[in-house]
């Protein structure tokens, strides 16, 4: 019938409502989805709310048998208008209900930041859209905004996402942010005078690490590094696995939070406000797994190929050495060259340790040489350190 049709994908029954359902059709509609799922028994379904342009008491009572039938029921693509009577009867809070996505086109926009799960583009003088790597991203999204709300209610500035959107036949989350550009920008109009930038960026790492959690709120960064030794230990010597097994298990427990991902590209400056984005690794911990990811960022992904800093963060590798030793002096309050080796070795221990188990598992063009870089860096760092703490 005009009102009900169906399509599978992915082993899924999508059962899809068009034009009207009321009184005048109920009926009718209610026994044709009946006899779609009878003929497809076993296969789980959803309703597609695409081209459903209005539904009436009769038709929410149908959805209500639904639910009763189902003991959950989904319905997507929901238009605003119909997403509005669903919530004024109470029915978003009995059903799971996803609103239809706008579709929009990033074609000439500017792109203000990068990060290893997306594109952020500046879509106007007010709107930033994070165009996710990933199609099938939908829990990432939720879960960046809830932990970009967190952050912000504990202090950090951060933009948080306000809608989704397609692009393309990608997934985008929208957040209002007045005009912004990256770090990586500032650092690269005056790539001679880096105090400013190593300021700002340092300024919102040290307030980040600051910030104290309950224990558990956020997921634990060494707990997630101790994971990295399933794919690592094998690949090592056996006295190296077991003194870095040894290392990362005496890290001193820490709820302060961490942001995990932390790097010029996920910074955004409007004026002088520094905001945060690229929150869906936000965690808590000790500072030194921080500083082993920010080490990767300006000197371990470069270091073979120094192209890939500038493609990746836009800043030449010699400009994002230099970024990278004053933000470790700031970091620490000093210039003393042996505390700054000291602190900066037991980064490098989880900066190569995690390079190591990414060339690994990811078994990317050049892993090979990855691989036997990082290795010869923990050969010649481990035996001269005893705590990663500092």
């Amino acid at each position: 019938m005009e009102q009900v049709a169906f399509h599978i994908s992915n082993d899924v029954l999508h059962v899809d409502l068009k034009g009207r359902i009321d009184a005048s059709n109920a009926a009718d509609v209610e026994a044709e989805i009946g006899k779609i799922r009878d003929e497809h028994q076993g296969l789980p379904f959803i309703l597609d709310a695409e081209n459903l342009e209005y539904i009436s008491s009769a038709g929410l009572r149908i959805l209500l048998k639904l639910r009763k039938e189902q003991g959950e029921l989904t319905i997507v693509n929901v238009s605003s208008a119909v997403y509005e009577i669903l919530e004024m009867t109470g029915f978003t809070d009995m059903l799971k209900v996803q609103k239809a996505y706008r579709h929009l086109s990033v074609d000439g926009c500017k792109i203000i930041g990068s990060g290893a799960n997306g594109v952020v583009y500046r879509y106007d003088a007010e709107t930033i859209i994070k165009v996710y790597r990933n199609p099938d991203c939908l829990e990432d999204i939720q879960k960046e905004r809830e932990l970009g709300r967190k952050a912000l209610v504990m202090g950090i500035n951060t933009a948080i996402p306000y809608d989704i959107v397609k692009v393309g036949d990608k997934l985008g989350a929208v957040a209002e942010l007045l005009e912004a550009e990256s770090l990586s920008r500032i650092i690269m109009k005056n790539p001679d005078n880096l105090e400013y930038p190593c300021k700002l960026f340092i300024d919102m790492v040290k307030n980040i690490h600051q910030t104290e959690l309950k224990p558990g709120e956020l997921p634990q960064m060494k707990d997630i590094a101790i994971q990295w030794m399933e794919i690592v230990e094998n690949n090592i010597p056996a006295e190296q696995a077991k003194k870095l097994t040894k290392l990362l298990n005496e890290v001193p427990a820490s709820n302060t939070m961490m942001h995990g991902d932390y790097h010029t590209n996920n910074l955004l400056i409007r004026g002088e406000e520094a905001l945060l984005i690229d929150m869906e690794t936000l965690c808590q911990g000790h500072p030194v797994f921080e500083l082993g990811s920010m080490y990767n960022a300006f000197i371990g992904f470069g270091e073979l190929d120094h192209g890939n800093i500038k493609d990746f963060l836009g800043i030449p590798f010699e400009v994002s050495e230099k970024f990278w030793r004053r933000c470790l002096e700031m970091y620490l309050d000093t210039t003393d060259e042996e505390r700054i080796k000291f602190v900066e070795d037991r980064a490098k221990v989880i900066g190569y340790t995690r390079l190591l188990r990414r060339a690994i598992k990811r078994k990317s063009e050049n892993a090979d040489a990855i691989v036997a870089n990082a290795k010869a860096h923990l050969n010649e760092l481990l035996p001269t350190i005893d705590s990663l703490d500092f």
